[in-house]
């Protein structure tokens, strides 16, 4: 008795001691402290694991769309599906195999394209304590497949300025080596075609347009002989072809003009600064020996109007009047390009300027034609040989890279065939 009574006594003390001891407490307070720290530690590892996973599946997914630009022509919108998805799961290994289902993918076959969106999931490790169970990543990818289309512009000074140093030689030189590279380049039917626009003060059309309803016919010319003087209209019967700028401001715009008088084109009479010699602008095609046999036919007279020029080059890109060749931009798979060479300053529009000096006025109408050429979505080059205005010339270029100057007319082949390859290689899609 007297041990079991040792013993009870012993065991009450223990027992109060116990009771009196606060340090188990901290082992509690710890584990429970773990949980959101073992949580966080397993993000940071979940984390790792779901970047990897995405970079996969971003490999993976741009894999699968470049082999399906290869091969959509020849698959069914099944087939190329079915084929998609088979792409991406060969391409996956672990957790990404693990997590990817299925693609959604969506097939333009009018604008030629491939849209893929993928997701896969992960199984969360230590992140489910924190109450994250799975992770998503995703990807997308697009590619098109057959060719872009190309409409280009030739937008070149015929000026007498031109007559000197060669210019105008190594400009059709340079012209035709543009030439033989889109056609070479050309794969399909009318896939690159090109206008021609030869420039003074004026443009001129053939006079088969005559009846076109965007022409205008009040423009006036007077002429005075031994104190006599007469004033004469412009007719059907003695126009020449030659058309002067538009009124403000249409004529910094595109084409579709003859909806009011005030936009229709002005027929006029040629004269010194844009004789009827001048060479007549050729609308979109890709007849090479006709586009050949007009950049031979170009000729150097009158003085410089850059800005006609550039409006008139618009509206050979465009699908409205005065000419139709051209396909909308919206068209799918299409790039539109201006190249506009000139030798010289602004001297002449059909309301200011006298022909010989250099005019402001007629320079701010320039920089507010190649405006519109860019904001409509035209890739816009210039050239200037020799002189011009530089200034002008790099604002109307789309970027610095689309701006060249030559110092010497020998200096225009080499830069024709860099803007030809650079142009012809657009007809080709990833």
């Amino acid at each position: 008795m007297e041990r079991i009574k040792v013993g009870v006594t012993r065991f009450i003390s223990l027992w109060a001691g116990f009771a009196k001891d606060r340090s188990g407490n901290v082992m509690m307070l710890f584990g429970l402290a773990m949980i959101p720290v073992l949580g966080l530690v397993g993000a940071a590892v979940d984390y790792s694991r779901a970047t990897t996973m995405r970079t996969m599946l971003n490999a993976a997914v741009d894999s699968a769309a470049l082999m399906a630009a290869r091969d959509a022509a020849k698959l069914s919108d099944a087939q190329l599906r079915e084929r998609i998805n088979s792409w991406i799961r060969a391409n996956l290994h672990g957790d990404a195999a693990k997590g990817f289902n299925a693609a959604t993918i969506a097939i333009d076959r009018t604008g030629r394209t491939v849209n893929i969106s993928a997701k896969a999931s992960l199984t969360a490790s230590l992140t489910q304590l924190i109450g994250q169970d799975a992770i998503q990543v995703s990807s997308n990818s697009q590619s098109s497949w057959g060719t872009n289309t190309i409409e280009l512009a030739l937008v070149l000074d015929n000026t007498g300025s031109m007559a000197s140093s060669g210019k105008i030689e190594a400009l059709r030189t340079a012209s035709l080596d543009l030439l033989k590279i889109m056609k070479d380049a050309t794969s399909e039917t009318d896939q690159i075609r090109i206008s021609i626009v030869p420039f003074s003060t004026r443009v001129i059309l053939d006079t088969s347009y005559k009846n076109a309803t965007w022409l205008r016919w009040d423009q006036t010319q007077d002429s005075c002989n031994w104190g006599w003087c007469t004033t004469t209209k412009i007719s059907k019967g003695s126009w020449q072809g030659c058309v002067a700028d538009r009124d403000k401001s249409y004529d910094v715009q595109d084409g579709d003009g003859g909806g009011t008088n005030e936009s229709a084109y002005p027929a006029d009479f040629c004269d010194e600064y844009s004789p009827s010699t001048q060479a007549k602008i050729m609308p979109l095609t890709s007849n090479w020996d006709a586009l050949t046999q007009r950049i031979n036919a170009m000729t150097p007279v009158g003085a410089t109007n850059v800005t006609i020029g550039a409006a008139w080059g618009m509206a050979t890109l465009s699908p409205g009047a005065p000419f139709t060749e051209a396909k909308p931009l919206t068209t799918p798979r299409l790039k539109k390009f201006m190249l506009l060479l000139t030798d010289g300053d602004n001297t002449k529009n059909r309301s200011e300027g006298d022909g010989r000096n250099s005019n402001p006025s007629v320079d701010a109408r320039t920089k507010l034609a190649c405006a519109n050429a860019q904001a409509a979505g035209i890739v816009v080059y210039t050239v200037r040989v020799m002189d011009g205005n530089r200034d002008l010339l790099k604002a109307c270029a789309s970027d610095a890279g689309k701006y060249f100057e030559v110092t010497d007319a020998a200096q225009l082949s080499p830069i024709f065939k860099q803007i030809a390859s650079e142009i012809s290689a657009v007809r080709l899609t990833m």
